[in-house]
């Protein structure tokens, strides 16, 4: 019997078809190749297989539908499309395909209000998103190694060198984080993992919020987030190479090693976008999208005459500032999530 492969959680997914089974239910395991063949025919139905026999989240899940429909004896294998349940094998093998078929081209909105009114997720809010990429995009790590980066680069004395190696590093930097990303990403999705995430991210977002305010405040030299100074010799070996593949190196390496600087408001963005895998993907590409224009537009500032140096000064003077706005906004996403999980 195969195990859950989709997010469970507490709150089902409205746009979801959701199948519940138990590896103890001989009905199941008949039902099981028939429903894994619909969904490999299919990539557009978002499918959800819900294990009661072992899994807490499932269970409760079970529960959840359970009271969204009073009227009915619900047992394994069971079937819940929108507000439809199918209930059994015999009913599973004549009424699945024409079902899902329906609720596919109907208006999903209207189909699960009920499920919706139950209980709200974390929504994501489009402005919020911007403004906390817009916070990491404005960094002091990325803008420092960039701003070095550039430096050595003036020596050159070459545009199209100062744009090639500049645009690797931010090509580099932009890859690491969408693949880093992607990889907690995937872990959230594994079931009962994302309600634990989504607390430890917004507890870590706070506190690391906290610690970034304090650190702007009394303009520390040594900020507790920032890129950790053993890793920051393999970083700058690289930027004296005026060549393509150093500054990719050199980028990757910073959105590695940088993520320190702003560890709570990324997290904390990945617990807020888990919820649709498919959704949640786009959101991780243009959130990181967004990161990367302070960087594309210093590279083109420079690229038109601005000296690195005074970009570099200017990161310089401003660092504490850019630590307390970072700091208020990881404090502000650790609440945003964490005041709807207890509500």
């Amino acid at each position: 019997m195969a195990e859950s492969m989709n997010p469970s959680v507490s709150t089902p997914n409205p746009a979801a078809v959701h199948f519940f089974y138990s590896p103890l239910c001989s009905s199941c395991h008949k039902v099981m190749p028939f429903i894994e063949e619909y969904e490999s025919k299919h990539p557009e139905i978002l499918l959800q297989y819900h294990n009661i026999g072992d899994n807490q989240d499932d269970i409760l899940l079970f529960e959840t539908f359970r009271k969204l429909h009073p009227n009915e004896k619900l047992f394994v294998p069971v079937v819940f499309i929108g507000n439809e349940v199918l209930i059994g094998e015999d009913r599973i093998f004549s009424d699945f395909k024409q079902t899902v078929e329906k609720f596919h081209v109907s208006d999903t909105t209207n189909n699960i209000s009920n499920i919706t009114s139950l209980e709200d997720p974390v929504m994501v809010n489009p402005v919020i998103l911007l403004l906390a990429a817009l916070g990491e995009g404005f960094n002091p790590c990325g803008l420092l190694v960039l701003a070095l980066l550039l430096v050595s680069l003036m020596a050159v004395d070459s545009r199209k060198t100062i744009l090639l190696v500049g645009s690797a590093y931010i090509i580099a930097f932009f890859l690491v984080r969408v693949l880093s990303g992607f990889a907690i990403f995937s872990v959230i999705q594994l079931p009962g993992v994302a309600q634990i995430f989504l607390i430890i991210a917004a507890i870590i977002a706070i506190i690391a919020g906290i610690f970034q305010i304090r650190d702007g405040i009394i303009k520390n030299p040594k900020a507790l987030f920032s890129i950790p100074q053993s890793k920051k010799s393999s970083i700058s070996k690289y930027l004296k190479i005026a060549s393509i593949p150093a500054g990719f190196i050199v980028g990757g390496l910073t959105g590695l090693y940088g993520m320190a600087c702003t560890v709570g408001i990324y997290i904390s963005i990945l617990g807020m976008i888990y919820q649709d895998f498919k959704e949640g993907i786009i959101y991780l590409l243009a959130y990181n999208f967004v990161v990367i224009l302070p960087l594309i537009f210093i590279l083109l500032l420079v690229l038109f005459g601005l000296s690195p140096e005074k970009l570099n000064s200017w990161r310089d003077e401003r660092k504490s500032q850019i630590r307390f706005i970072i700091g208020v906004i990881m404090v502000l996403m650790g609440f945003i999530i964490l005041i709807p999980l207890f509500l």
